[in-house]
């Protein structure tokens, strides 16, 4: 990855959601340790938001939140809703833009983890405030605009080498150890709190 500047304020804001389906598609797990490592890539990290939208009260979700938690990640949650329509609804992407446009003074660049072209406007308007913004997706997961509109674009997909590992087959699997120093990874409905308390 090319470095613009080794002493840039770096903040970093994880659309889970997005990031969920670009594991699935790909097949893999995603280690967010080492996704935020990655993306930082030796520059100076302000913060580092995830949001996560749950279904209902997720009790399987607690333990992968905990983990975000103690690991530096600033948590936004937000429970799917039923609309009057029927369907169900519970995106994250007016918190997502809020804390952009709070942190933006405060960093030299902004990386959104996602591929959601309704994010366009708020890569705009974060140039406009004269930062720099870095989109981090999947191209298959990512709307055209917005990897046009990036000062700087991280295909995941031809870097998943730094930060994923293949998902086990689904029946009857057994989940290996992970390797001395190696990160667990949350995969819903499969992680105790035995598994992250380290």
């Amino acid at each position: 990855m090319v470095l613009p500047n080794q002493i840039d304020r770096v903040a970093v804001f994880f659309d889970m959601s997005n990031l969920y389906f670009v594991a699935r598609d790909l097949g893999v797990r995603i280690d967010y340790a080492r996704l935020l490592e990655f993306l930082v890539a030796g520059r100076r990290l302000v913060c580092a938001y995830a949001y996560v939208t749950l279904a209902g009260e997720e009790s399987s979700a607690v333990p992968f939140l905990t983990w975000l938690r103690r690991n530096g990640f600033r948590v936004v949650t937000r429970t799917l809703r039923r609309g009057s329509d029927g369907a169900l609804r519970g995106d994250l992407d007016l918190e997502m833009a809020v804390d952009v446009l709070l942190q933006a003074p405060h960093v030299d660049v902004i990386v959104l983890v996602t591929g959601d072209g309704d994010y366009c406007y708020l890569v705009e308007t974060v140039q406009r405030l004269g930062r720099r913004v870095e989109i981090a997706s999947a191209p298959r997961n990512t709307a055209v605009e917005l990897m046009e509109l990036a000062d700087y674009y991280v295909d995941l997909e031809v870097n998943l080498r730094h930060f994923s590992q293949p998902r086990p087959p689904a029946a009857g699997r057994v989940r290996p150890e992970p390797e001395h120093g190696e990160e667990e990874v949350w995969e819903e409905q499969e992680l105790t709190d035995e598994d992250l308390d380290r």
